[in-house]
């Protein structure tokens, strides 16, 4: 039996805040220099747009918003991987994955994910919360159009269910498969 499942993870670190109050600080200390100083405005208006610039993408990806992991059923009862993306009060679907086509749940550390070597043709989606997390699991997926990566941070129960949940899926459906 299928078991719905839903994980909501938090940031295991603090480096996006503290790289995001580092470059709004070097903006601010760079627009102060701009005004400041005559000679050399251009570069440094250019250094403080691009710094703050920074600043915001840091915000906007990692600290102002949440995902949520999900493993549940769609409106023909068919069992589906969800990751959804929450900011403030929108809700956005990134990820939606039939569980039949999960192929592999792997423990990654950090030192495993840069040494990992993806094959050609193969999508990376990445949907952490934490900025350079040192612990994900790569949910290895091959449907019908795609194969892909994905890149998530949860516990360890939440993937053993999903691992679970993936195989009796696969199996259900290649069952169904040979009905036919």
């Amino acid at each position: 039996m299928i078991k719905e499942l839903s994980m909501h993870p938090k940031a295991k670190n603090n480096n996006a805040k503290i790289a995001f109050m580092i470059t709004l600080l070097v903006a601010i200390v760079a627009f102060c220099f701009y005004f400041a100083l005559d000679r050399y405005k251009g570069v440094i208006g250019l250094f403080g747009i691009g710094a703050l610039t920074t600043a915001i993408l840091f915000y906007t990806k990692y600290i102002a918003v949440e995902f949520c992991y999900d493993i549940t059923f769609d409106i023909e009862e068919t069992p589906i991987f969800v990751v959804r993306q929450i900011t403030g009060k929108r809700v956005s679907t990134l990820c939606r994955v039939n569980l039949h086509d999960i192929i592999s749940v792997t423990y990654e550390t950090k030192k495993d994910t840069a040494e990992h070597k993806r094959e050609m043709g193969v999508r990376l989606y990445k949907y952490t919360p934490t900025l350079m997390p040192t612990e994900v699991y790569r949910v290895f997926s091959s449907g019908r159009y795609e194969k892909a990566e994905i890149l998530i941070e949860c516990d360890k129960e939440f993937a053993d269910t999903l691992i679970e949940n993936a195989k009796e899926a696969r199996a259900a459906y290649l069952a169904a498969e040979a009905m036919e």
